[in-house]
């Protein structure tokens, strides 16, 4: 009698969490303008998972034909699913990475690694209780040697001018925006009327385009702006992508989930290079264990590989990066 009772409650909690994770998969196509509110379900959406995973494997040892319910709805959304937990898709060995390098029908300066990362001021705030930041960042980044490097919240000093020596082209000096690259620039410019989003053209063989995208953060008092604003940004930047003469690749801190209007916005017909490449669960904002906010985005006639999360805790955000075969 009483496994019944409990049954039941279950039961009803398991329903309802069904039915928000349902609700949960429209989330990418409603413009927060409009209904600002669902946004919020792209932040929880991977513990309503969770939870209804573990109602699944319950039911499954007790009331089958309850777990029928559950397997057919996380099956549903398995594009979304996609977005959280990766299952490296595309991984380059050490053997095809010689290959690539001394392949005729590719130069090795086509595979080009990416690398973002949101440094936080460098930790000028003093949010962390470390003196030595800067220069473990500046680390990093020197050993980490990407050929691309994209960073958000930039913070010029006397230390940080060092990132300068490593480049050749690089943004102004003062930008919180900077895309640093070794390779010749013909253009760079911010999206009309969002400083949040700086681009540059970089030649290679080809050109591209890359982007470094910053949108507004999240607080409990400004959500609702924070989302609208956010959505109005990454449509201007969908059209200024979609503009572009070259082919691109977006960088950045989007600060939204892949459960979102905005990434679903700038992703458009990008190709996630999480998606492609990475393996596991794919956060990027320490203090949440399954919140992925930065995103390495790319045309899909380019292949992405070796995503990789880098476990520095020395900002609010995980670096991202990842090898970008550019044909």
């Amino acid at each position: 009698m009483i496994k019944k009772n409990l049954n039941k409650i279950l039961f009803i909690i398991n329903s309802l969490l069904l039915l928000v994770m349902l609700v949960s998969y429209t989330v990418s196509f409603i413009d927060p303008t409009y209904l600002w509110q669902i946004s919020l379900l792209g932040i929880i959406f991977p513990f309503i998972l969770a939870f209804n995973i573990l109602f699944a494997i319950y039911w499954l040892f007790s009331w089958k034909k309850y777990f029928w319910a559950n397997l057919i709805i996380i099956l549903f959304g398995m594009s979304h699913i996609d977005n959280i937990i990766a299952n490296q898709k595309n991984k380059l060995s050490s053997k095809e990475f010689n290959e690539i390098k001394k392949s005729k029908k590719h130069q090795f300066d086509q595979l080009i690694n990416f690398m973002t990362y949101n440094v936080r001021l460098f930790n000028q705030n003093e949010n962390i209780n470390d003196n030595n930041v800067e220069n473990d960042i500046i680390e990093i980044i020197k050993n980490k040697n990407p050929n691309i490097l994209c960073l958000q919240e930039f913070n010029l000093t006397d230390k940080t001018k060092e990132i300068f020596d490593f480049y050749n082209f690089k943004s102004s000096n003062d930008n919180k925006l900077q895309i640093f690259t070794k390779y010749n620039v013909l253009n760079e410019g911010f999206v009309e009327s969002i400083n949040s989003c700086l681009y540059k053209d970089i030649i290679l063989n080809d050109t591209i385009r890359v982007y470094n995208i910053h949108l507004q953060s999240n607080w409990l008092k400004t959500m609702k702006s924070s989302y609208i604003n956010r959505a109005n940004e990454s449509k201007k930047i969908k059209d200024h992508i979609k503009s572009s003469p070259f082919p691109v690749i977006v960088c950045g801190d989007f600060n939204d989930t892949p459960i979102s209007f905005t990434y679903s916005t700038i992703k458009d017909n990008l190709a996630d290079a999480f998606k492609e490449s990475g393996i596991g669960i794919g956060n990027s904002f320490v203090a949440v264990p399954s919140l992925r906010i930065d995103y390495i985005l790319h045309n899909t006639k380019y292949k992405s590989y070796n995503y990789k999360k880098h476990k520095y805790e020395l900002s609010d955000h995980f670096p991202i990066s990842c090898d970008i075969l550019v044909p």
